[in-house]
């Protein structure tokens, strides 16, 4: 008995896949509305001018006042006694300093204009609105359907694709 039973289940899904099926029929289109998407388009581009820069004779570092900070306390440390000796030092280091200072404020002031060409790369953007797909209602059976599609549907119908199974 179990062995007729194995053969007859198969039997009997094979005769409800007879049932089941599809077939193609006809739906009227009732509207096609054109979707647009929008695109921005980012084109590159070099701007170049010239620009002009004020180069100093100076080489705009500390360095130089420092080396006649030093120089200017060893200087001041060669003169006084005791607690004067100390302050001709520190005397000799700020006047070291500050006359570097100045000699680079000279330098500074007979720099000459440079001019360079600067080129710099910019972007036009421009947005674009581009048609995408179109979107499709229609009605079939009593009941509105959609869906998208990238081509336009020719006419006033549509071939559908129906399919009927059991529950």
């Amino acid at each position: 008995m179990k062995l007729k039973t194995l053969l007859v289940i198969p039997i009997l899904f094979a005769a409800q896949s007879v049932v089941a099926g599809n077939y193609t029929d006809v739906a009227k289109i009732t509207s096609v509305e054109k979707i647009y998407r929008t695109h921005t388009i980012r084109e590159p581009y070099q701007d170049c001018y010239i620009k002009e820069f004020y180069q100093a004779n100076g080489d705009g570092s500390v360095a130089n006042e420092v080396m006649g900070g030093i120089l200017g306390g060893l200087v001041g440390n060669q003169f006084g006694g005791g607690d004067g000796k100390d302050a001709m030092t520190v005397a000799g280091a700020l006047l070291g300093a500050s006359l570097a200072h100045d000699d680079e404020l000279k330098k500074s002031k007979t720099g000459r204009v440079i001019t360079k060409e600067i080129c710099e790369t910019k972007y036009r953007t421009e947005s674009v609105e581009r048609l995408s797909h179109y979107r499709v209602a229609y009605e079939y059976d009593g009941r509105n359907f959609t869906y998208t599609t990238r081509n336009k549907p020719f006419g006033k119908t549509l071939n559908i694709k129906v399919e009927v199974s059991p529950r």
